[in-house]
């Protein structure tokens, strides 16, 4: 885990501004046919370039495909290299997924991003650990207008702490519909944010915390842009400077 001290992240934060004015023409209003987000289709995916937040370098490249479609939404998340899957596909990591989907128990494979309904996330493959929540939580808003927001406490699970629910705390607020640029073309999208304040499996981590921006574009049926950025404070430690998760950022090159 990389640690990085104060005035490095606001000196890195601070050249972000400018990189997103370059993407993104303004606000403007909602486009036409925005109500809902585009329903899935088996095979519909989407591919990703992924890069660190803070320095800006290439990670890796996601596909993100959907598998089955039923009383559950099954999309098989995974790198296109292999290089960063930190998932493995163990045998282990699926049998103690199926077993903490209870009554839901989809085919899926240990990489796979769980929905139920469509638009909210029960299993969530895209942190350092596969996240199983104990309420399936809103992937985007439910009203897609500026101003939207919720509140939402539930709790998760991860194969590392396999006990009791860890708590999860998150505010999910939409911003205004805005114009971006991203590899895979220009698109209107709605930006939202995400505030999480969590219980890490990790205990030697205090006051842990997510923020997300995204934008969610409707015809696409997904973002076409998301960056999140994880920080902490270690709970035995004189020092009170926060410690960074691996931070990223995902655009869309392609979708189908």
């Amino acid at each position: 885990m990389t640690n990085l001290t104060r005035r490095y992240f606001l000196g890195a934060a601070a050249t972000l501004p400018l990189g997103c004015a370059l993407r993104h023409t303004g606000t403007e209003n909602a486009p036409a046919n925005a109500e809902t987000v585009r329903e899935p289709a088996a095979g519909q995916s989407w591919r990703y370039s992924k890069h660190d937040v803070l320095s800006g370098a290439f990670l890796d490249t996601q596909v993100d495909r959907v598998e089955t479609i039923g009383d559950t939404v099954s999309i098989d998340s995974r790198s296109e290299t292999g290089v960063n899957d930190k998932h493995g596909h163990s045998a282990w990591g699926l049998a103690w997924l199926r077993k903490n989907l209870g009554s839901h128990k989809p085919n899926v494979s240990d990489s796979s991003e769980i929905q139920r309904p469509w638009g909210k996330i029960l299993v969530d493959p895209h942190w350092s650990e596969i996240q199983v929540f104990e309420t399936p939580i809103p992937l985007w808003p439910a009203e897609l207008r500026p101003g939207w927001h919720t509140h939402f406490d539930t709790e998760y699970k991860t194969p590392s702490h396999d006990g009791d629910g860890l708590p999860w705390d998150q505010t999910i607020t939409a911003h205004a519909w805005e114009t971006i640029t991203v590899p895979a073309g220009q698109f209107s999208a709605l930006r939202f944010s995400n505030q999480i304040n969590f219980t890490s499996t990790d205990f030697g981590r205090a006051a842990c915390k997510r923020q997300e921006t995204i934008w969610l574009a409707p015809q696409v049926g997904r973002w076409v842009k998301r960056e999140s950025i994880g920080t902490y404070y270690l709970s035995e430690s004189v020092d009170d400077t926060q410690a960074y998760e691996p931070s990223f950022r995902l655009e869309l090159l392609e979708w189908t």
